[in-house]
Parts: structure tokens; C-alpha cells; sequence
């Protein structure tokens, strides 16, 4: 049943957004963990195997986005000129 008056939350999901806006960016850092361990977890033989392994994904992926950053950034610097 839906109550007629104010909400008791703080923020209404999808409608009020959380304020992340000075921090946004640091939000990849637990998305590529999440994926790296998920991924891990399937492809692994064993389950030893898994921490190891994600933590080598983990630096690639984010050695991927800090390389496509500075091409990014590489080539907003020639285009702007």
C-alpha cells in the first residue's frame, strides 16, 4: 500500500540521485573488482587460483582505462590546437 504522504527516505532511488558527483571516477574501482573476481570465479579450475588471478585482471583492466584515458586526453590535446 502506498502511503499519501511524504516519503521517509532520505533520497528516492532514480529520482533523487546520491550525491557523488566530486568522487564519481572513483566508483571504477569496485566495478572492475566486482567483474574481475566474477569472471575468475567462472573461468577458474580451482578455487585457490581465483584471488591471484583477479588481482592480475584487475591491473589490466585498469591499465586499459588508463590507457584509453590518455589517448583520450592525446587526442583532445591535438584536436583543440
Amino acid at each position: 500500500m502506498i502511503a499519501a504522504g511524504p516519503t521517509p527516505l532520505a533520497f528516492v532511488p532514480f529520482l533523487d540521485p546520491v550525491p557523488v558527483w566530486n568522487y564519481w571516477y572513483l566508483l571504477v574501482l569496485p566495478l572492475c573488482v566486482g567483474i574481475a573476481v566474477v569472471w575468475k570465479s567462472v573461468k577458474c579450475r580451482s578455487m585457490g587460483d581465483v584471488a591471484r588471478e583477479s588481482a592480475v585482471l584487475l591491473l589490466w583492466i585498469l591499465g586499459g582505462f588508463a590507457a584509453a584515458a590518455a589517448v583520450l586526453v592525446g587526442l583532445m590535446a591535438f584536436v583543440g590546437r
